[in-house]
């Protein structure tokens, strides 16, 4: 085995699931077509950057670096025209959140820096939360729609500390992608399940509950495993 394929990063595969769930997220948080597609090029920018690594492992540094460049270019300009495009001003504020969260997703499992990747990607789901919860109180968002994105943040979130958990295991370079695909199989598997529980019990005729106490209440489970999983992590343990 060479040392490249030794590399103890988050593997590729699932590193791309986690990213796809992401720019799904950040595209439920979009309330204008323009920030959709905005959302699409966050997503392109963030694919470069992770196909930078296996160019750059393939020997053509200069085309790795080259796509490393566009990729960046690609989320910061993203970024920037979260905050400015059209819209309400906590319209926008939700949108950029969901595209700052996208970047921590990124720069978790490409990685910035080995020993942040798990701040980075709960820093990221955190602020998915968040803004799934001002989507609901400043707009009127379909029970589908919100308990998607909850969904899909939780996909987020499993994907990338699997694959941040395989890379450490396996090495970033091993093939992973029938173990990735069953996890994300699985993984999504859960998120529509509970989502189509919730559904139908949002359809019983029950006193009605504000649907923003409802995204009150999701993102505090998102808060509660976050603060479960922060416990034992080196991050807090100085370990």
């Amino acid at each position: 085995m060479g040392a490249s394929s030794a590399v103890k990063q988050p593997t590729y595969a699932g590193s791309a699931l986690a990213v796809l769930s992401a720019a799904c997220v950040t595209g439920v948080l979009a309330s204008q077509p323009v920030q959709v597609s905005i959302a699409g090029a966050e997503a392109i920018g963030a694919f470069l950057l992770l196909g930078s690594g296996l160019v750059r492992r393939r020997g053509h540094r200069v085309f790795g670096g080259g796509l490393i460049f566009v990729g960046c270019s690609l989320i910061c300009l993203a970024l920037g025209l979260g905050l400015l495009s059209p819209g309400k001003l906590f319209e926008r504020i939700v949108f950029f959140g969901g595209t700052l969260a996208m970047a921590c997703v990124v720069l978790g499992v490409f990685p910035l820096r080995q020993s942040w990747a798990g701040s980075l990607i709960g820093f990221g789901i955190v602020i998915f939360g968040c803004g799934l919860v001002f989507l609901a109180w400043i707009s009127d968002p379909s029970s589908l729609q919100l308990l998607l994105g909850v969904g899909l943040t939780i996909v987020t979130w499993d994907m990338a500390e699997h694959a941040i958990a395989l890379g450490n295991d396996v090495g970033r370079s091993a093939r992973t992608y029938s173990v990735t695909v069953t996890h994300f199989i699985g993984s999504l598997g859960i998120g529509l399940g509970g989502g189509t529980i919730a559904i139908v019990v949002d359809s019983v005729q029950l006193p009605a509950i504000p649907i923003a106490a409802l995204a009150l209440l999701l993102g505090a489970v998102l808060l509660l495993l976050l603060v479960l999983f922060l416990g034992d992590s080196e991050w807090l343990s100085g370990t």
